[in-house]
């Protein structure tokens, strides 16, 4: 649904004008059945592009038309032709920024099989608008990009949290000493209480090693539950927000949505409370972890740990 303004706002982008997506809905005339071709066209003219809608064939396409356009791609879809060009073996290349997809090469083959759609005096053609910035184009005032906002307004949603994190992370730094004493202590289980037969020692050293164990638990339990205990209250907080902001809208907003557009966007707030504080949070804990077990084979051997950092590098890649 989105698709139309999305193409014009990476075409506005290519002649250094930034829009926010929202703005370009507004003037785009959106319905639930999607956006025409005409409505983008009167949201670029608004910009200050000048516009032309054509039938055009793929030769001229590839020789008249003005880059970066916008075609009518498989009947249902809007998507920007940036780049057309020939390869080593003479055969068009055509690369396309599609909304869904990202960025996408064709060959020719597959590009007219999505775009051409008709047949006009014995030529196959596709529809595309065709867009050039007019004067009014630069002379209008666009909308800075803003890109720190977006972290650092959820990040807000940790601010009344800050004991709870401080708490989290004494846990972890307590989990990473206990992990970092136990490789120790089974070390002088067999080094002296085994070779020497000191069950007084052995027995130590098992008492030891369980207290730890349920330490470690005991951190674990507390660590999660204050992360239930976040996760929960961000999320309220998360939806609260989106709510009251959905209240605020007009109502030409619910005329152009679908109750599962909205539902998705509810949804996306699970997303972003699983990044603030599990994915977030579990990727620092597995980050001190490696530090911890690096430090132990080094201790023990310089060998052992280049194996242990070309075998982890191996796994990522």
């Amino acid at each position: 649904m989105d698709c139309g303004p999305s193409c014009l706002r990476m075409v506005a982008k290519h002649y250094g004008k930034h829009y926010s997506l929202e703005t370009l809905r507004q003037h785009s005339f959106i319905t639930r059945e999607g956006v025409s071709m005409l409505s983008i066209s009167d949201a670029a003219e608004y910009i200050g592009f000048r516009t032309s809608g054509v039938m055009i064939s793929f030769e001229q396409l590839v020789e008249e038309a003005p880059l970066p356009c916008i075609v009518h791609w498989k009947q249902n879809h809007f998507v920007v032709v940036y780049h057309i060009k020939k390869d080593k073996k003479n055969r068009h290349r055509i690369y396309v920024a599609d909304p869904a997809l990202g960025l996408v090469t064709y060959d020719e083959a597959d590009f007219k099989k999505c775009w051409l759609s008709t047949k006009q005096e014995n030529e196959d053609k596709g529809a595309a608008l065709l867009l050039q910035p007019g004067p009014e184009f630069y002379d209008r005032e666009d909308e800075k990009e803003n890109r720190n906002r977006s972290l650092r307004y959820f990040l807000r949603y940790l601010t009344p949290y800050k004991s709870e994190l401080v708490q989290l992370i004494l846990g972890m730094v307590v989990v990473s000493l206990l992990q970092l004493i136990f490789p120790f202590l089974t070390q002088s289980l067999v080094d002296i209480g085994i070779r020497d037969g000191n069950m007084s020692f052995i027995t130590l050293i098992l008492i030891a090693q369980l207290i730890i164990f349920i330490a470690r638990l005991s951190v674990e339990f507390i660590r999660s539950w204050i992360l239930l205990h976040m996760n929960t209250r961000i999320n309220i907080a998360l939806i609260s927000d989106f709510l009251a902001k959905l209240m605020k809208l007009p109502l030409r907003y619910f005329d152009t949505k679908m109750t599962g557009d909205i539902m998705q966007r509810i949804g996306d707030h699970g997303r972003i409370e699983s990044f603030l504080t599990g994915n977030s949070i579990s990727t620092l804990f597995s980050f001190v972890n490696f530090f911890v077990f690096a430090f132990v084979l080094a201790y023990y051997n310089l060998v052992v740990l280049g194996i242990f950092l070309v075998g982890n590098a191996l796994y990522v890649v």
